[in-house]
């Protein structure tokens, strides 16, 4: 009886241990990897013995899933502090921090300053006219000054 046993055991450790071949194949300059071989219309470019891996217990399986929804989580919480995540789209945007004026600027730096508030305002919607009435209101009050 033991040795039924014995043989049950190393049959099913030789069947989870058992290789597998994955084929490389390329066809018009495109690359496939599959564990048939390579059909007659491609050129096998290489082969890999493999060993698949075991398949996870109960208890990793649920410690896979607690890590997946743990970096779901924090990718969410990352993608909404920067702004990116989907709603972010749709949600009003907050006014942008306005500098305070230090009151003795000259002409010219109250020009740059104008220019860069105005740059920030219309983000990536500038236009090339945008950009060099822009700049030629500050060349000129740097002339004056």
């Amino acid at each position: 009886m033991p040795r039924k046993k014995l043989v049950v055991v190393l049959l099913c450790l030789t069947g989870v241990a058992q290789a597998q071949t994955l084929y490389h194949c390329r066809a018009h300059d495109v690359s496939s990897y599959q564990q048939s071989p390579c059909p007659a219309s491609s050129r096998m470019v290489s082969s890999i013995e493999t060993i698949p891996e075991p398949a996870l217990t109960e208890s990793q399986q649920r410690a896979h899933i607690q890590q997946a929804e743990q970096d779901r989580a924090e990718s969410a919480f990352l993608s909404h502090s920067a702004g990116t995540d989907a709603g972010s789209a749709n949600r009003p945007q907050r006014p942008r921090k306005v500098t305070r004026r230090v009151p003795q600027r000259s002409a010219c730096q109250e020009a740059r300053t104008a220019r860069n508030a105005a740059l920030e305002a219309a983000g990536l919607n500038r236009t090339y006219d945008m950009l060099h009435n822009l700049d030629q209101s500050v060349a000129e009050a740097c002339r004056r000054s």
